[in-house]
Protein backbone atom coordinates (compact mmCIF):
# COMPACT_ATOMS: atom_id res chain seq x y z
CA UNK A 1 0.00 0.00 0.00
CA UNK A 2 2.88 2.27 0.99
CA UNK A 3 4.48 1.79 -2.53
CA UNK A 4 1.37 2.14 -4.22
CA UNK A 5 1.03 5.68 -2.43
CA UNK A 6 4.63 6.45 -3.29
CA UNK A 7 3.44 5.77 -7.02
CA UNK A 8 0.79 7.91 -6.86
CA UNK A 9 2.55 10.70 -5.37
CA UNK A 10 5.35 10.67 -8.05
CA UNK A 11 2.62 10.61 -11.03
CA UNK A 12 1.00 13.67 -9.51
CA UNK A 13 3.92 15.33 -8.95
CA UNK A 14 5.04 14.65 -12.41
CA UNK A 15 1.07 16.19 -13.54
CA UNK A 16 1.75 19.43 -11.45
CA UNK A 17 4.90 19.97 -13.15
CA UNK A 18 3.39 19.76 -16.52
CA UNK A 19 0.85 22.51 -16.40
CA UNK A 20 1.47 25.03 -18.03
CA UNK A 21 2.00 28.57 -16.49
CA UNK A 22 -0.21 31.73 -17.43
CA UNK A 23 1.78 32.89 -20.55
CA UNK A 24 2.04 29.29 -22.05
CA UNK A 25 -1.58 28.74 -21.75
CA UNK A 26 -2.45 31.99 -23.12
CA UNK A 27 -0.15 30.84 -26.20
CA UNK A 28 -2.13 27.58 -26.68
CA UNK A 29 -5.07 29.88 -26.87
CA UNK A 30 -3.80 32.09 -29.03
CA UNK A 31 -3.03 29.55 -31.60
CA UNK A 32 -6.25 28.24 -31.46
CA UNK A 33 -7.08 25.92 -28.22
CA UNK A 34 -9.68 27.79 -26.90
CA UNK A 35 -10.87 25.28 -24.46
CA UNK A 36 -7.91 25.76 -22.28
CA UNK A 37 -9.59 29.38 -20.72
CA UNK A 38 -11.13 27.51 -18.70
CA UNK A 39 -8.06 26.79 -16.91
CA UNK A 40 -7.52 30.25 -16.79
CA UNK A 41 -10.64 31.20 -15.39
CA UNK A 42 -10.03 28.27 -12.50
CA UNK A 43 -6.95 30.14 -11.66
CA UNK A 44 -8.37 33.35 -11.55
CA UNK A 45 -11.96 33.13 -10.14
CA UNK A 46 -11.56 32.73 -6.39
CA UNK A 47 -8.89 35.84 -6.10
CA UNK A 48 -9.69 38.40 -8.40
CA UNK A 49 -13.75 37.92 -6.99
CA UNK A 50 -11.87 38.24 -3.66
CA UNK A 51 -10.49 41.61 -4.65
CA UNK A 52 -13.97 42.78 -6.68
CA UNK A 53 -15.43 41.75 -3.68
CA UNK A 54 -13.33 43.77 -1.38
CA UNK A 55 -13.23 46.45 -3.77
CA UNK A 56 -17.18 47.18 -3.76
CA UNK A 57 -18.60 45.75 -1.39
CA UNK A 58 -21.80 43.58 -3.22
CA UNK A 59 -20.97 40.22 -3.88
CA UNK A 60 -23.68 40.24 -6.36
CA UNK A 61 -21.99 42.95 -8.21
CA UNK A 62 -18.95 41.43 -7.86
CA UNK A 63 -19.76 37.61 -9.57
CA UNK A 64 -21.46 40.10 -12.43
CA UNK A 65 -18.13 41.95 -12.74
CA UNK A 66 -16.19 38.85 -12.50
CA UNK A 67 -17.96 37.44 -15.76
CA UNK A 68 -17.31 40.86 -17.22
CA UNK A 69 -13.75 40.46 -16.48
CA UNK A 70 -13.49 36.84 -18.04
CA UNK A 71 -15.23 37.79 -21.35
CA UNK A 72 -12.84 40.68 -21.77
CA UNK A 73 -9.83 38.87 -21.07
CA UNK A 74 -11.26 35.85 -23.44
CA UNK A 75 -12.05 38.83 -26.37
CA UNK A 76 -8.53 40.56 -25.80
CA UNK A 77 -6.65 37.48 -25.67
CA UNK A 78 -5.41 37.65 -29.28
CA UNK A 79 -4.25 40.99 -28.74
CA UNK A 80 -2.24 40.01 -25.04
CA UNK A 81 1.63 40.58 -25.31
CA UNK A 82 3.23 37.36 -24.36
CA UNK A 83 5.94 39.25 -22.92
CA UNK A 84 3.64 41.14 -20.23
CA UNK A 85 3.31 39.42 -16.83
CA UNK A 86 -0.49 37.85 -17.15
CA UNK A 87 -2.03 38.37 -13.91
CA UNK A 88 -0.77 42.39 -13.74
CA UNK A 89 -2.91 42.23 -17.46
CA UNK A 90 -5.88 40.25 -16.36
CA UNK A 91 -6.05 42.18 -12.96
CA UNK A 92 -5.94 45.64 -14.69
CA UNK A 93 -9.28 44.86 -16.37
CA UNK A 94 -10.72 43.97 -12.99
CA UNK A 95 -9.40 46.93 -12.03
CA UNK A 96 -10.99 48.80 -14.83
CA UNK A 97 -14.33 46.96 -14.48
CA UNK A 98 -14.35 48.02 -10.72
CA UNK A 99 -13.60 51.48 -11.05
CA UNK A 100 -16.27 52.18 -13.43
CA UNK A 101 -18.72 50.04 -11.66
CA UNK A 102 -17.64 52.73 -8.97
CA UNK A 103 -18.23 55.73 -11.02
CA UNK A 104 -21.94 54.58 -12.28
CA UNK A 105 -23.19 53.77 -8.89
CA UNK A 106 -21.16 56.69 -7.41
CA UNK A 107 -20.62 54.16 -4.76
CA UNK A 108 -19.35 55.19 -1.05
CA UNK A 109 -18.72 51.73 0.95
CA UNK A 110 -16.08 49.95 -0.45
CA UNK A 111 -14.26 46.88 1.81
CA UNK A 112 -15.76 44.68 4.32
CA UNK A 113 -12.28 43.52 6.09
CA UNK A 114 -14.35 40.64 8.19
CA UNK A 115 -11.35 38.74 8.26
CA UNK A 116 -9.25 41.71 9.27
CA UNK A 117 -7.91 39.54 12.21
CA UNK A 118 -6.97 36.98 10.90
CA UNK A 119 -4.75 38.28 8.08
CA UNK A 120 -3.02 41.05 10.13
CA UNK A 121 0.48 39.22 9.68
CA UNK A 122 0.26 39.93 5.99
CA UNK A 123 -0.59 43.75 6.46
CA UNK A 124 2.16 44.03 9.02
CA UNK A 125 5.22 46.26 8.13
CA UNK A 126 8.36 46.27 9.30
CA UNK A 127 10.61 49.33 9.76
CA UNK A 128 13.10 48.45 7.18
CA UNK A 129 10.59 47.37 4.22
CA UNK A 130 7.82 49.47 4.65
CA UNK A 131 8.99 52.20 7.43
CA UNK A 132 5.30 53.04 9.02
CA UNK A 133 3.65 51.38 11.94
CA UNK A 134 0.62 49.86 11.85
CA UNK A 135 -1.57 51.07 15.09
CA UNK A 136 -4.76 50.26 13.68
CA UNK A 137 -3.41 46.96 13.37
CA UNK A 138 -3.64 46.09 17.29
CA UNK A 139 -7.54 47.21 16.78
CA UNK A 140 -9.41 43.67 17.38
CA UNK A 141 -12.62 45.44 16.74
CA UNK A 142 -13.63 44.69 13.46
CA UNK A 143 -16.49 47.52 13.17
CA UNK A 144 -13.78 50.09 13.87
CA UNK A 145 -11.67 48.58 11.12
CA UNK A 146 -14.41 49.05 8.29
CA UNK A 147 -15.93 52.30 9.97
CA UNK A 148 -11.95 53.33 9.43
CA UNK A 149 -11.10 52.04 5.84
CA UNK A 150 -14.57 53.50 4.42
CA UNK A 151 -13.21 56.40 5.58
CA UNK A 152 -9.96 56.25 3.31
CA UNK A 153 -10.56 57.73 -0.62
CA UNK A 154 -10.26 55.20 -3.14
CA UNK A 155 -6.87 55.44 -4.57
CA UNK A 156 -5.91 54.51 -0.55
CA UNK A 157 -7.87 51.52 -0.48
CA UNK A 158 -7.21 50.04 -3.76
CA UNK A 159 -3.33 50.08 -3.54
CA UNK A 160 -4.50 48.48 0.38
CA UNK A 161 -6.21 46.02 -1.27
CA UNK A 162 -3.95 44.58 -4.09
CA UNK A 163 -0.64 44.77 -1.56
CA UNK A 164 -1.69 43.57 1.37
CA UNK A 165 -5.04 41.69 0.14
CA UNK A 166 -3.78 40.54 -3.19
CA UNK A 167 -0.12 40.30 -2.39
CA UNK A 168 0.63 42.32 -5.36
CA UNK A 169 4.30 43.76 -6.02
CA UNK A 170 5.31 47.29 -6.06
CA UNK A 171 5.83 46.57 -9.94
CA UNK A 172 2.28 44.36 -10.40
CA UNK A 173 0.84 47.64 -8.96
CA UNK A 174 2.33 49.87 -10.99
CA UNK A 175 1.16 48.15 -14.27
CA UNK A 176 -2.25 47.64 -12.64
CA UNK A 177 -2.88 51.02 -11.67
CA UNK A 178 -0.84 52.67 -14.83
CA UNK A 179 1.30 54.64 -12.25
CA UNK A 180 4.93 54.83 -11.67
CA UNK A 181 6.21 52.75 -9.37
CA UNK A 182 7.87 55.68 -6.74
CA UNK A 183 3.98 56.70 -6.95
CA UNK A 184 2.56 53.53 -5.57
CA UNK A 185 4.96 53.24 -3.21
CA UNK A 186 4.32 56.92 -1.81
CA UNK A 187 0.62 56.14 -2.39
CA UNK A 188 0.81 53.19 0.30
CA UNK A 189 2.46 54.70 2.39
CA UNK A 190 0.05 58.14 2.56
CA UNK A 191 -3.06 55.23 2.88
CA UNK A 192 -1.44 53.70 6.04
CA UNK A 193 -0.82 56.99 7.47
CA UNK A 194 -4.47 57.76 6.74
CA UNK A 195 -5.72 54.48 8.15
CA UNK A 196 -3.55 54.95 11.67
CA UNK A 197 -4.74 58.51 11.73
CA UNK A 198 -8.80 57.24 11.35
CA UNK A 199 -8.10 54.55 13.80
CA UNK A 200 -6.51 56.99 16.61
CA UNK A 201 -9.97 58.98 15.61
CA UNK A 202 -12.15 56.17 16.38
CA UNK A 203 -9.94 54.68 19.63
CA UNK A 204 -10.09 58.20 20.79
CA UNK A 205 -13.85 59.42 20.46
CA UNK A 206 -14.63 56.97 23.06
CA UNK A 207 -12.17 58.21 25.53
CA UNK A 208 -13.34 60.53 28.43
CA UNK A 209 -11.56 63.89 28.62
CA UNK A 210 -9.39 63.49 31.66
CA UNK A 211 -10.48 66.17 34.20
CA UNK A 212 -7.71 68.93 35.57
CA UNK A 213 -6.12 68.16 38.91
Amino acid sequence: MEEINTIEKSELAVEEKNIPDDNELVKLIQAGDTDLFAVIIERYQGKLFAYLYRLIGSREEAEDLLQDVFIKAFKNMQSYDIERKFSSWIYRIAHNEAINYIKRRSLKRFISWEDITSTKDKLVSNSTEEGADFMWLRKETIGEVDEAINKLPIKYKQVLLLRYYSEKSYEEISEILQKPVNTVGTLINRAKKKMAEEMEKINNRGKKPEKES
